[in-house]
């Protein structure tokens, strides 16, 4: 192949190539090379990198060049482990802002008279962008199918995972768990009396309190099912599962919603069950939940608007105690 052509097509190829002789010297920096760092073949002939570019001494580049000039291996280096090996850049403006091109460097040995390594850098940062970006998506739609579409909190999924792994760490470090099962009073009424979009907007600011007036990172509200949520307290006793319970109900009858198929009330109220535990390997999950739906049916069978705890003991549901419902 004639010499010139050669160079025009080294010079026209989308990435970047530079040749070191044995010394680890540039011998050849194409033009893909000189557009990005601002360097010509003039200015970097007869000098190493680390001469050029003061970062890469001490770098695995370096230490590469040196592997492959001494024992004739290859090695490639990703941008996710080697960020931004050399300074090159896009624009002029990514130079002043030392934005940089995000690189995979390839380093190959040659058997030639005059080139002894070969150094091939890519350009991936649209790459990187573009999969930084699916994998936000990715993990938009993750959230997204565990969120209830209609009130914005858990949905039964979130709270059967949580549940699953919660306990399982509860059990491990023997610590207690607690749960509290919510359900909307009357809500049917409620629902036939305001219609559907009413319904709707009554479920939406209940979720919202019960969200809002949890104090704890990680405590979460999910949507159990229709007109029911459900909150996993972790290091949480019963006493504790009790005074939490309580001012989610306060919350939620200080919203003054009216309710008026609600009898003597008159505005939206909540029942609640309270479960605690410390897990035992005989134990499974679904017995917390099992306690915490006996509380709460009890409080609403005595009345609603209340909250019952469930007595492991005795294997009943009861009344919080009164310095609970002060």
């Amino acid at each position: 192949m004639d010499i010139e052509l050669g160079a025009q097509l080294i010079d026209s190829l989308r990435i970047g190539l530079i040749l070191l002789d044995h010394r680890g010297c540039v011998v050849s920096w194409n033009g893909w090379m000189k557009r990005h760092s601002d360097l010509g073949l003039a200015d970097v002939a007869g000098r190493q990198l680390a001469e050029l570019f003061p970062e890469v001494s001490g770098s695995r580049l370096e230490s590469s060049i040196s592997d492959t000039l001494r024992f004739k291996l290859s090695s490639m280096l990703a941008p996710s482990l080697n960020p931004s090996l050399l300074p090159l850049y896009h624009r002029p403006t990514d130079r002043q802002r030392d934005q940089r091109m995000q690189q995979l460097i390839y380093v190959s040995p040659l058997r030639h008279d005059h080139c002894a390594c070969l150094i091939q850098i890519h350009d991936m940062t649209s790459a990187l962008r573009r999969e930084r970006r699916l994998r936000a998506q990715s993990t938009r739609l993750i959230e997204s199918s565990y969120q209830d579409p209609l009130t914005g909190v858990g949905n039964r999924r979130r709270f059967d995972q949580d549940l699953a792994q919660r306990f399982r760490q509860a059990k491990d470090r023997q610590r207690s768990i607690a749960m509290l099962m919510i359900d909307v009073d009357n809500f049917k009424a409620y629902n036939d009396h305001f219609g559907h979009q009413g319904g709707d907007a009554c479920l939406i600011q209940v979720a919202r309190t019960l969200r809002d007036g949890l104090r704890r990172d990680g405590d979460r509200v999910s949507r159990y099912g229709g007109e029911e949520f459900a909150i996993l307290l972790t290091d949480t006793d019963g006493p504790s599962a009790c005074a939490v319970a309580e001012r989610l109900r306060l919350a939620v009858e200080q919203l003054d919603l009216p309710h008026p198929a609600a009898p003597g009330i008159g505005r939206v109220s909540v029942s609640i069950g309270i479960a605690a535990m410390v897990p035992t390997d005989e134990q499974l999950c679904y017995i917390l939940v099992a306690q915490a739906d006996l509380a709460l049916y009890t409080a609403k069978d005595a009345g609603r608007n209340g909250c019952m705890w469930y007595d492991a003991e005795s294997g009943v549901a009861r009344p919080l105690p009164a310095s609970k419902t002060s």
